[in-house]
């Protein structure tokens, strides 16, 4: 993780976990087309959303021991899940270079200007895209990573069905990849059996691959992120009652229901935040 950015588990789950985690996916595949809400991106990926709603062997996998303690490494003592999603890589798949965490701003000098201001950012004009001349190219120091994620391989992951690549290293380039001076890195591919999982951290330049099989390949990409920052997916708004009920105080803290160093909580909720109770509202004296 430390030398490549990215590290891959074999066998991290069990035949009978596969089995009932695809079985689940594509059931709620199935029923999401049936319904007609299921996603399709343009690049042929199809996303199954927020499974965190869409059964207990997804909710279980977050808790997965040697997934954290890779997180741990990466994030420090503390994070939470940003997004969780079923990822499907249909025949032609396009490739789209970018990091987990191309809202970062490139880091300035006392004598250089701030190439984009942080809430300036936005995905059309900044992920996988260069910013900057030399000064960016070669930066004098670079972001630590903020986010990492997990790909779990439901299907074996290979060059031809369209594996994750990576670029080993470019975790420590300061910067984006770009999608055509680029497009010569040392791209290798992050192939497996089902049933491993590749974890990388948010600076690491990767992209779905081509896939030129005749088969979608599936996975589920976990996307964890420090607690400063936004989560991708608003789970304390989505998150179904049902499954806040039976939710241990690990994965609510896991999802942002912990306030953190005096963010994210309010008044009369310090140490934990709770649906349907509220601050004090507009009071008058007897």
């Amino acid at each position: 993780m430390d030398d490549f950015g990215y590290c891959l588990l074999e066998g991290a789950l069990s035949p009978d976990q596969l089995i009932a985690i695809r079985a689940r996916l594509c059931e709620q595949k199935e029923a999401e087309e049936q319904l007609g809400v299921a996603y399709h991106g343009e690049d042929k990926k199809q996303l199954i959303k927020f499974l965190l709603n869409k059964g207990k062997v997804f909710r279980d996998l977050l808790l997965h021991p040697a997934l954290h303690e890779l997180l741990r490494h990466v994030l420090g003592t503390t994070y939470q899940l940003s997004s969780y999603h079923g990822h499907i890589a249909h025949p032609g798949s396009a490739m789209a270079f970018h990091t987990d965490q191309f809202w970062m701003p490139p880091p300035v000098t006392p004598e250089s200007t701030t190439l984009v201001k942080p809430g300036s950012i936005t995905r059309t004009d900044h992920r996988g895209h260069r910013l900057g001349g030399r000064e960016a190219m070669d930066p004098s120091a670079i972001a630590p990573a903020f986010v990492c994620n997990a790909m779990w391989m439901l299907d074996d992951f290979t060059e031809d069905n369209g594996a994750t690549i990576v670029v080993p290293g470019s975790h420590r380039s300061g910067r984006q990849p770009d999608p055509t001076t680029d497009l010569n890195a040392n791209w290798v591919s992050a192939t497996g059996t089902a049933g491993t999982v590749v974890i990388f951290e948010g600076r690491v330049w990767h992209s779905t691959g081509v896939n030129r099989s005749n088969c979608p390949r599936i996975g589920l990409t976990t996307n964890f992120c420090a607690p400063q920052f936004r989560q991708q997916e608003n789970f304390l708004l989505g998150t179904s009652p049902e499954v806040l009920a039976e939710a241990s105080d690990e994965l609510l803290a896991l999802i942002g229901f912990k306030p953190w160093q005096g963010y994210g909580g309010y008044e009369g909720h310090h140490d934990w935040v709770k649906r349907g109770e509220y601050a004090l509202g507009e009071l008058t004296p007897e």
